[in-house]
């Protein structure tokens, strides 16, 4: 980068001055607009020139803007409408009040990929889950918080026995099982229910209760 000192802009300014009045005994001696015009242009040039010269090259910046992707690597087959659990289907989205107890719930003991998390602050908390090639998007409204509500997700399953077993253990190797009762119960509860009605055919069903009234369904069909 090259400095250019205060005497050396003195030094141009003078000469600009110089040039002007140069320009100006040239013009007095002319008859014709043309050659005016002419002059003129040529002395604009010449005087633009050298102000130019002394900027400096500012090549664009992009330091510290960050972009953020909305779904990470691998999430394509989630919440694909080709390819997801129902046709034509993307995913669901529900909203909480409290999103620390969803990311327990789902990362924690039923190891769902997570393919969105993302902050916006003072605005929302998004998280959203890959499970079973279903997209699941918790929300919560950092304004105004709301509570889920009553809302199941049921799959269809071959031995709803072995998947209780299998919740169970990764529920007991999680950060989950150290908490205090109150505090389990708002984040996961299983209840297996050997013989129930589902339309007009009967299943045992496990029921996965997660938080604020959101619950996951396994009905194994008789």
């Amino acid at each position: 980068m090259v400095k250019i000192s205060a005497g050396g802009r003195v030094d141009a300014c003078n000469k600009q001055n110089r040039m002007l009045i140069g320009l100006i005994r040239e013009i007095s001696t002319l008859k014709t607009i043309p050659q005016v015009l002419l002059i003129v242009t040529g002395m604009m040039v010449g005087l633009i020139s050298p102000v130019l010269a002394d900027e400096p090259a500012h090549p664009q910046r992009h330091e510290g803007i960050k972009q953020e992707p909305a779904l990470v690597d691998g999430s394509e087959s989630c919440g694909s409408p080709t390819v997801g659990v129902i046709p034509g289907v993307e995913g669901v989205q529900l909203e909480t009040s409290d999103s620390k107890l969803f990311e327990a719930f789902f990362e924690s003991v039923l190891h769902a990929e997570t393919v969105l998390h993302k902050d916006h602050p003072q605005k929302d908390i998004l998280r959203g889950y890959c499970y079973r090639g279903l997209l699941i998007v918790v929300r919560q409204d950092l304004q105004q918080p709301r509570p889920t509500g009553w809302i199941q997700i049921n799959f269809t399953e071959q031995d709803v026995g072995r998947l209780q077993e299998e919740l169970q253990r990764s529920y007991d190797d999680s950060p989950v099982s150290k908490l205090e009762e109150s505090e389990r119960n708002r984040i996961i509860r299983l209840k297996l229910k050997p013989d129930v009605k589902r339309g007009n055919r009967k299943a045992a069903r496990l029921e996965v209760l997660g938080p604020e009234g959101f619950m996951l369904g396994f009905d194994q069909f008789k």
